[in-house]
């Protein structure tokens, strides 16, 4: 009687602890996602000597990193100066001064290290490329970016380099040159144009100018045509650009896009 009692007893709770169970293995699992392994990698790259900004849970760095940009671009360089670096990647430029030009940041729960060392360089992209696996960039940002070099890996990535690496001989780059050098005489022709028209002190906007002579120059020595007939390809480059700077900026959250907010529903994430 007692033992029929017991079985049914544990025939109603064995749902219940398997429910309980899985939730169980769940936390773990998470747990050791978001912060036991996040830690046993710091303190592995601690023992080497590479220390860096401590890991937060979940976030990682990402709040500091976005602080940083928003600060560095609520502002004007001044003086101007051609020191970018603290204005493109201020976080890199803070962390360097106090950690070394080696050092480890997380980008949520995935560790990335900051290599500024030449010939450590080297041996990444070049001597021992193929032991160092590619990132794996944010899902939205790998829509964008599409099928290239920082994104592919193993045989593709090694069939696009070979391809590629050519053009980037510097006998190569070389033949560029007249070509470059015609953009920037086509850029100055334009300047003395517009000052002799309008007869008085003209105030340019250098650095919308430098963007369009980049551009230029990229279309000339890349696909032989000129900055106006490729100008619509820069703009939705730019568009690609500001949409991944966006999704670069958030911290990924498995499945987020397919809920339907405001900000999905608009760009269709």
């Amino acid at each position: 009687m007692v033992g029929g009692i017991f079985l049914w007893l544990w025939s109603l709770s064995t749902p219940y602890l398997l429910l309980l169970s899985l939730l169980a293995l769940l936390g773990y699992k998470a747990l050791d996602l978001l912060w036991w392994r996040p830690k046993r990698v710091e303190e592995h790259f601690t023992r080497q000597g590479v220390t860096g900004p401590p890991y937060r849970f979940f976030i990682g760095n990402v709040r500091e990193m976005v602080g940083h940009m928003l600060k560095a671009s609520s502002h004007t360089l001044t003086p101007p100066s051609h020191n970018i670096l603290p204005r493109v990647l201020p976080f890199y430029h803070h962390w360097k001064k106090i950690y070394g030009s080696t050092f480890l940041l997380w980008f949520g729960p995935t560790a990335r290290l900051a290599v500024a060392d030449p010939d450590l360089i080297q041996e990444i992209f070049v001597s021992k490329s193929e032991f160092y696996e590619r990132y794996e960039s944010h899902p939205l940002v790998r829509q964008l970016e599409g099928e290239g070099l920082v994104s592919l890996r193993g045989e593709k990535w090694a069939h696009h380099r070979k391809t590629i690496s050519p053009t980037f001989h510097m006998e190569n780059l070389k033949l560029f040159l007249p070509l470059m050098a015609s953009s920037v005489l086509d850029m100055l022709d334009k300047w003395s144009s517009k000052m002799s028209e309008d007869d008085c002190e003209v105030e340019i906007d250098v650095s919308e100018w430098y963007q369009s002579l980049t551009e230029e120059a990229i279309t000339r020595t890349a696909f032989g045509i000129s900055y106006e007939d490729g100008k619509m390809i820069f703009q939705l480059q730019a568009q690609q650009m500001a949409f991944a700077t966006e999704a670069f900026r958030n911290v990924f959250i498995p499945g987020y896009r397919f809920i339907p907010t405001k900000r999905t529903l608009i760009h269709g994430d």
